[in-house]
């Protein structure tokens, strides 16, 4: 009981130690005019509110802010005292400026399940090494010898339907998703089976912590995902590290653990260098899950309830599919290259369905921004969601609609801001390979399969975008390409 009652007396105070910080800045010195905005309730700020409004199906929280204070406010959200920015243009602005002005700032939550050195999190030249190292795993050469590995994964994943009469896309995409990341990181140690199991389900524990609000308490999701953290490497480096490397294999661990190694950071010792590397593992395992599941799974929805959108996309895969017509029926990296209507559905389901609501970022030195300033170390949250949903850019922006990504290819210097990806220095490096796994998914999907689509799905949108049910299908195997492959349930 006296430890409960110190640790809530030291987060009151440091609550109101910033509390005084951020009102005494706007209100004493020009050199710290905050925005305006509220900071709502001691402790936990406008997170409850915030929370509530991202887990329905048309999140206000944002707008009504904008309409209250302007497009840029301040708040508390997550744990941290910060500046919403809601408009594409100031977005863009202080992405490009990382490593200048900004750097990343996520929240204590999300740093302290991850762990400080994802290269989410990390900065300076400790950075620029691990995403030179990423960057190098990721070059076009690799991901055309990935083709073949991703597109066994997700016939493996589709063979499971064959027994099931209704299908969770929620639960394949996850599976499929974390399935496609660990062959990549560690190759066929952690293929399908009890270790791939157990690593998963703590995974998704792992995910539900990150946004949490950072209380260490028993029950609470941060210590949850805290205590599943430790499974995971306790799990990865008794059942796969420990056992001898195949020839040809996979193991991001070992060599991301001996690329930093040859850096020679000043003060990376071996233990250093042993936590830096399980941070990086997690850190990849969320940056290639996350992202990848949710867009499938909102793929499948939006083609779902849009037949015209069905129609066409399926008419390009049979056409990739016809044109290999007595040959290898595999697919290619010409071929994905080829799935021109496919990018503009991913491109739309992560627009309308953007799985990063907010990118974080903290000032290195106060920083001017329209009128205002963000003093030295607070923290700035690019509401990314905001911008996709800006009518400024996007016609009627609740539509899903691919066709209006056509136009950009027609005419790219009126290409609306797109920044699912992020944007500036830390621009994700692995967006074709997540694009590349979506269209082979979609691919199988639309070309083998007809469906009904179960009705009574709610959406919501924290910590991501997910369904109620999970979106349930009623699936059969289709027996030509040319038959009618979908159907909706009345």
């Amino acid at each position: 009981m006296i430890y409960v009652c110190s640790i809530f007396h030291l987060l009151l105070a440091n609550f109101f130690l910033w509390e005084f910080f951020f009102v005494n800045c706007s209100k004493s010195s020009s050199s710290f005019l905050l925005p305006p905005g509220s900071l709502g309730l001691p402790l936990i700020g406008e997170t409850l509110e915030y929370m509530k409004s991202m887990n329905t199906s048309n999140p206000v929280f944002m707008a009504q802010h904008r309409i209250k204070f302007g497009d840029m406010f301040k708040s508390k959200l997550m744990g941290a005292l910060c500046v919403v920015a809601t408009k594409a243009d100031t977005i863009k602005w202080v992405l490009a400026r990382d490593g200048k002005q900004f750097v990343t700032g996520y929240p204590k939550s999300f740093k302290g399940v991850l762990g400080s050195d994802t290269a989410l999190n990390t900065v300076g030249e400790q950075w620029k090494s691990t995403r030179k190292f990423v960057v190098n795993g990721l070059r076009t050469e690799h991901l055309r010898s990935r083709v073949s590995v991703i597109e066994d994964l997700v016939l493996e994943c589709f063979d499971s339907w064959e027994t099931k009469q209704i299908v969770n896309v929620r639960e394949e995409t996850k599976s499929l998703a974390f399935n496609i990341i660990a062959q990549f990181l560690l190759g066929s140690r952690l293929r399908s089976g009890p270790v791939n199991d157990a690593v998963r389900e703590d995974f998704y524990i792992l995910c539900e912590g990150l946004l949490a609000l950072p209380i260490k308490l028993p029950g609470t999701k941060f210590s949850k995902a805290l205590q599943a953290r430790a499974r995971i490497i306790e799990t990865l480096e008794r059942e796969v590290m420990s056992k001898p490397r195949p020839e040809n294999d996979e193991d991001h661990y070992a060599d991301y653990m001996e690329h930093t190694r040859r850096e020679n950071f000043p003060g990376m010792t071996e233990e250093r260098l042993l936590e830096k590397t399980r941070s990086h593992m997690l850190g990849m395992m969320f940056a290639g899950h996350e992202t990848a599941a949710c867009t499938m799974l909102f793929a499948v929805k939006y083609i779902s309830e849009h037949p015209d959108v069905l129609a066409e996309l399926r008419a390009e895969h049979e056409k990739i599919q016809a044109a290999k017509y007595g040959s290898d029926s595999r697919l290619t990296w010409d071929d994905f290259k080829n799935m021109h209507f496919t990018q503009h559905v991913i491109i739309e389901t992560l627009r309308l369905s953007t799985p990063v609501a907010l990118l974080w970022r903290e000032a290195i030195e106060d920083v001017p921004l329209h009128g205002y300033v963000v003093p030295k170390g607070c923290k700035l949250a690019c509401a990314l969601r905001e911008v996709h949903h800006d009518p400024a850019f996007y016609e009627n922006p609740k539509q899903f609609n691919p066709w209006r990504h056509q136009k950009e290819i027609v005419n790219p210097a009126n290409k609306p801001p797109f920044l699912a990806f992020g944007g500036g220095p830390r621009l994700c490096p692995g967006a074709d390979f997540a694009k590349l796994e979506i269209s082979i998914f979609l691919h199988h999907l639309v070309t083998k399969y007809q469906w009904e689509l179960c009705r009574g799905d709610e959406v919501s949108y924290f910590p991501l975008p997910k369904l109620s049910k999970g979106l349930q299908l009623r699936v059969k195997k289709c027996v030509k390409s040319t038959d009618t492959m979908f159907e909706t349930s009345l």
